[in-house]
């Protein structure tokens, strides 16, 4: 039986970031009846694991991990993972908090339930002082939206650059710079990653 690539992720529960992670070969019909889903349902959706089904999983596997802490997720490897740099998507709060990320980002319908888990896990954060927030609600068509920005003290200049970036009619290659560099992306990261654009103009790359 053909085996395909799954990656576990072990969050944190402090910052929801991944804490660990582990990669595994296993059949996807094996896995998809340990979850009691359709194997289709494996590269479509990422699953937030039970104790009944990691507990399943490692003995499928004859492999002992480790006792999470906080939540575990069940996923296929994206392209995002084949980024030759850390990539921020899912570890925004803990590298702000190390310092190695000055500004993040994030928005969705004002109605979902991520934004309100986004700004909970920031929150003891944003009350001390220790990362600064704006929340602006916006109209998207029908859509009604909220972004929500983070910001290290002494970088809200980024809040006001970050809403301006966005304002603009057409996005360029030095538009994405302009992001990448207020993300707290190095100069090489941001060369690298607008070429690979530029060798992709009809996939929507992920931002972070």
């Amino acid at each position: 039986m053909a085996t395909e690539t799954f990656l576990l992720k072990f969050l944190s529960p402090e910052t929801g970031c991944s804490a660990h992670e582990m990669r595994f070969e296993a059949p996807m019909e094996a896995v998809a009846a340990i979850l009691d889903v359709e194997t289709s349902e494996l590269t479509e959706h990422l699953f937030y694991l039970e104790k009944g089904e990691l507990d399943g999983l490692s003995l499928m596997l004859a492999l002992p991990f480790p006792e999470p802490d906080g939540e575990v997720v069940l996923t296929r490897p994206q392209w995002i993972d084949s980024v030759p740099y850390l990539v921020h998507t899912n570890f925004e709060l803990a590298l702000m908090l190390d310092g190695r990320k000055p500004f993040a980002m994030f928005s969705d319908e004002e109605s979902s339930w991520i934004p309100k888990e986004i700004r909970a896990y920031f929150r003891p954060y944003v009350d001390k002082g220790a990362i600064i927030e704006r929340v602006e609600p916006f109209v998207e068509g029908k859509l009604h939206l909220v972004r929500i920005l983070y910001a290290l003290p002494k970088e809200e200049w980024r809040f006001d650059a970050y809403t301006e970036l966005m304002s603009e009619r057409h996005w360029t290659d030095e538009s994405e710079y302009r992001l990448g560099r207020l993300l707290g992306y190095t100069e090489e990261q941001c060369q690298w990653w607008i070429a690979q654009r530029r060798e992709a103009r009809n996939v929507t790359a992920p931002k972070a």
